[in-house]
């Protein structure tokens, strides 16, 4: 069965092992494979694997779905080719093990449901705006510190770690609010579902 090892912007952030059937990858939580990029439709494209064969197509994408820089409908993946979808790149392995002891001699191995489902990667967290003029802008929060410009006071920021997202902000009249409360001196660590009012628009991160 083959495996996808994704990559956002030349950086690792994951590998998920395909399953036979179909699995779709795109910016909605619903997606088996959900890649939070500003250039994924919600539903971008489906893999379908019969046997030891995927093949990608492409489910009407705003930008476009590549394989080796070439856009396509449809494609039956091969070993080593890479996937384009928005600033993720997705290499198709094909991991057959072909060492494998000869019948009688195999050790046992444990039955995995058919059903079982795969994890969903999330490169990283991002906000949505619910509320307000930018209403239905998405901003991922892929650098280290993302920066936004606040014209009605000082800008504000939100420092990625490995384990968290944190909301830092200048006190005064116009400074974010997180969940209609002032924003804390030392930052306010971020849960999903939190809300940001800043400016006159309302975000909700999730990740």
């Amino acid at each position: 069965m083959g495996k996808l090892v994704i990559r956002y912007q030349g950086r690792l952030v994951g590998e998920v092992n395909l399953r036979l059937g179909d699995m779709k990858i795109g910016r909605k939580p619903t997606c088996d494979i959900v890649l939070a990029d500003a250039g994924v439709s919600g539903e971008h494209a489906l893999i379908q694997t019969v046997g030891t064969k995927s093949t990608i197509r492409d489910l009407d994408s705003t930008n476009g779905t590549f394989v080796e820089s070439k856009r396509i409908r449809k494609h039956e993946l091969r070993h080593g080719e890479t996937i384009i979808i928005g600033e993720h790149s997705l290499l198709y392995r094909e991991d057959i093990n072909l060492d494998l002891p000869p019948p009688g001699k195999r050790p046992a191995m444990p039955i995995e449901s058919s059903q079982e489902q795969t994890a969903i990667l999330t490169a990283f967290g991002q906000l949505l705006a619910v509320e307000g003029k930018e209403k239905g802008k998405r901003v991922p929060l892929v650098k280290e510190e993302t920066v936004f410009e606040n014209p009605e006071g000082r800008p504000w920021r939100i420092i990625r770690t490995p384990e968290s997202y944190v909301v830092h902000g200048s006190a005064g009249p116009n400074e974010p609010r997180i969940n209609d409360k002032p924003l804390p001196p030392g930052g306010h660590l971020l849960e999903n579902g939190d809300l940001i009012r800043v400016a006159g628009t309302t975000y909700r991160f999730f990740k």
